[in-house]
């Protein structure tokens, strides 16, 4: 329902009328006036030249914006519990592991730390294996390329598919070679990492009892 709030100039129009006492009282008992009251009080009384006029003469009423506040469920307050352990958990692991010493956006306890000492090696190690691969294709692709010109005497166009056809052949393999041998690093690393770390007392001393000469 539209209600208009009742400003000083509709309440001197109002009290300037010849109406009833009652029907004055009736009209300013409450702050605001419904829209249909303010229609039957023009049609009756006619206070204005058109109704718009007396519209204007009064103010809008937008009730005040009261914020819903709604109950926390008790599956809500369950899984907010859960979420809070699971970060203090997570805050544990990273105060036990071994971490970097800078964390980045995308950091997680579970990968292994390399340190850069470590991966200085492995960057060796690979550019060591592309030098090797690329000696060998280098050696297989002149070997074929020299043989076929002095034991088959082929055209130039044959030795050069012979040439570039054993050459893949043997990058292919050594890069087949290669990756078999990472694969079983990986799985060794995997192994080892499960293996669990069993501890046991062979001895033990009692500093208490032992004299000292």
């Amino acid at each position: 329902m539209t209600l208009f709030e009742i400003t000083v100039q509709l309440k001197t129009l109002i009290e300037q009328l010849s109406l009833d006492k009652r029907e004055k009282q009736k009209l300013l008992s409450n702050k605001t006036i419904s829209h249909g009251q303010l229609i039957e009080f023009y049609n009756e009384c006619h206070p204005t030249p058109t109704l718009l006029a007396l519209l204007k003469k009064s103010k809008l009423h937008i009730p005040p914006y009261k914020t819903f506040i709604k109950e926390k469920t008790p599956e809500f307050l369950r899984q907010m519990e859960r979420l809070r352990l699971e970060a203090k958990e997570k805050e544990y692991k990273q105060l036990i592991n071994k971490s970097p010493e800078f964390a980045t956006l995308y950091d997680n306890s579970d990968q292994e730390y390399i340190s850069p000492a470590k991966a200085h090696k492995e960057l060796k190690n690979q550019l060591t294996t592309i030098v090797n691969i690329a000696v060998s294709v280098g050696s297989v692709s002149y070997a074929i390329w020299y043989w076929t010109a002095s034991s088959w005497g082929l055209k130039d166009s044959y030795r050069v598919l012979l040439t570039v056809f054993f050459g893949i052949l043997v990058l292919v393999a050594e890069v087949v070679v290669y990756m078999g041998y990472l694969n079983k690093i990986e799985e060794a690393r995997a192994k080892e990492k499960q293996k669990k770390e069993v501890k046991k007392v062979v001895q033990t001393f009692d500093l208490r009892n032992l004299k000292i000469d």
